[in-house]
């Protein structure tokens, strides 16, 4: 069978600076990319795009994650909201780096508002999410936004910008427990259709140990 999307780990370089590994996919035809694991909901490539939708015998937000180890780098890509009323972009702590279940930070997202939220220990009854950060902007449903999630250190800087211009959000955020390595970027979509195209992840401090083949 004929691949239909692009997978690759090029190496950005220049004088003087360490070549960095990133991962690339662009969805042209009828595969994921590899590591690329479904949870929950509909997540297939259509006409050029990757769909992401709930599903409603799941019960449950629509979730995957791409298998890439990393502590700190950036996640890049192009969206837009064709029905859904959320997406999130974020990470889980890889097992033993802290002390808590659950995820760890998400990039959530709406038509008009972006948030950065830490999220709550899961072992803990009265522990809840806690909103670090957020900004709001026009509607921008069905409409392309360039959205990038870049975490070094304890902090994390988010930029959400409309494809054709002038409408965009700048969020920043640090807690200490983000600094830890993360094995995969997850993604969830609620509600109706999402759709996705050239997701870029590129690693700046590796994640060392965990393989893309790690699961969580």
């Amino acid at each position: 069978m004929r691949r239909l999307w692009s997978l690759g780990w090029c190496l950005l370089a220049s004088a003087g600076v360490a070549a960095e590994p990133t991962a690339v996919a662009r969805f042209d035809g009828s595969e994921r990319p590899a590591n690329w694991r479904v949870n929950f909901g509909h997540w297939e490539p259509e006409n050029g795009v990757l769909v992401a939708r709930e599903l409603d015998q799941d019960k449950h937000a629509a979730a995957s994650r791409w298998q890439i180890p990393l502590t700190d780098g950036a996640v890049k890509l192009k969206l837009r909201f064709a029905g859904a009323q959320g997406f999130h972009i974020g990470f889980d702590p890889a097992p033993g780096q802290l002390d808590k279940q659950g995820h760890l930070y998400s990039l959530v997202l709406t038509p008009s508002q972006a948030q950065l939220k830490k999220h709550r220990d899961k072992a803990q009854a009265d522990s809840k999410d806690e909103t670090l950060a957020t900004a709001g902007y026009p509607a921008m449903d069905r409409q392309w936004l360039n959205v990038e999630l870049r975490t070094t250190g304890d902090t994390v800087q988010a930029t959400i910008v409309r494809a054709s211009g002038g409408v965009g959000a700048k969020l920043e955020a640090s807690d200490p427990s983000f600094h830890v390595a993360k094995p995969a970027v997850v993604f969830r979509a609620l509600g109706g259709d999402v759709q996705i195209d050239d997701v870029e992840v590129t690693v700046t401090k590796g994640a060392d140990g965990l393989t893309p083949a790690a699961k969580r």
